[in-house]
């Protein structure tokens, strides 16, 4: 077994235990009324932001931020709750973008390195993370769920997720069998194709997730773009001849949660693809709530990305242009 496939088999219960872990969470209060969530994260660690983003939104009455960048918005003060996530606790534009908080509520998840040092240091509220191999990818159970429980801590979040993250363990666990069947299916459509995948705009954090994990795992390119804004400028990039398109796939990702408009413009646009590429394939989430769905498509697509790594002849576990890259930024003090 690789140490990707290990990691990737090991999704379901790294929920669980994310979940004991936030029980466990200690807050302090804050002083003023939190008005908005700042998440800041970069990469496997950021992405637990926007998955956060896409499930609370219906729920929470204040606004959730998520910024991948070295700048923070100048609304950012003492009615901001500022988290700040990095599983190696190293990422520089996470520590660079916390340096310039100022008054705001600021909890930190980490499992360790600066980050965890900045916390303790200063006397933030932080939840330290297992730290049981060095992928953040791998690690989204933890990144995201802890999330959502500093939110309910802070009485941000009234939803009651826990139950609908146990639910969705039990989904992936009794559905294995046929989330891997239906991910060796999008490895064999993807191979030899730049993949372009379409959803709707809730799932945007889902088919980002994939595309992640495709460069990360497969080490390839690959598109995403949602529905409905597709629809208002890159489906016109779809009027060209056919061979235009001969190497591309088509991946419609669909939930029960889909806006009904977006469900028909999917429908109306699948003959279009159709009729420039035979590499289409819809996916369907399997699942009552909207977190089961969420993470049903998640884990086929961490098996897709794992299982097309191997067609393409890599080993998903190394990035090491990414490796190459920061060493090369450390040569150059922040």
């Amino acid at each position: 077994m690789s140490a990707m496939q290990k990691l990737i088999e090991g999704f379901p219960s790294q929920i669980r235990k994310a979940v004991e872990i936030g029980k466990k969470i200690r807050t302090t209060a804050h002083n003023e009324e939190i008005q908005n969530v700042f998440v800041a994260g970069l990469g496997g660690s950021g992405i637990g932001g926007n998955l956060v983003e896409s499930i609370v939104s219906p729920a929470m009455q204040v606004p959730l931020i998520v910024g991948k960048n070295y700048e923070i918005p100048k609304f950012i003060g003492k009615n901001t709750l500022f988290i700040a996530s990095s599983f190696s606790g190293g990422t520089e534009e996470t520590l660079i973008s916390l340096s310039q908080v100022k008054d705001a509520k600021i909890a930190c998840i980490s499992s360790g390195g600066k980050l965890i040092e900045i916390a303790q240091a200063k006397g933030y509220d932080y939840v330290q993370i297992p730290n049981e191999a060095p992928c953040p990818r791998a690690f989204l159970g933890y990144s995201f769920v802890q999330i959502l429980f500093l939110l309910k801590h802070y009485g941000l979040l009234q939803y009651d997720f826990e139950a609908d993250l146990l639910a969705s363990v039990d989904l992936l666990e009794r559905k294995q069998s046929e989330i891997q069947a239906e991910a060796q299916k999008i490895a064999t459509l993807c191979y030899g194709k730049i993949p372009f995948i379409y959803s709707d705009t809730r799932l945007q954090a889902v088919i980002t997730r994939f595309q992640q994990q495709i460069n990360e795992n497969a080490k390839q390119l690959c598109h995403t773009h949602i529905f409905p804004e597709m629809n208002h400028n890159e489906l016109v990039g779809w009027q060209l001849g056919k061979t235009y398109y001969q190497n591309t796939a088509v991946l419609l990702v669909k939930t029960t949660y889909d806006h009904p408009r977006t469900r028909l413009r999917m429908d109306i646009c699948e003959p279009i693809f159709r009729e420039k590429t035979s590499a289409l394939q819809i996916i369907q989430a399997q699942g009552t709530s909207f977190i089961e769905q969420a993470l049903y498509l998640i884990n086929v697509f961490d098996w897709a990305s794992l299982f097309l790594a191997e067609k393409n002849g890599v080993d998903a576990f190394p990035v090491d242009i990414i490796t190459h890259l920061k060493n090369e930024l450390a040569k150059e003090a922040w």
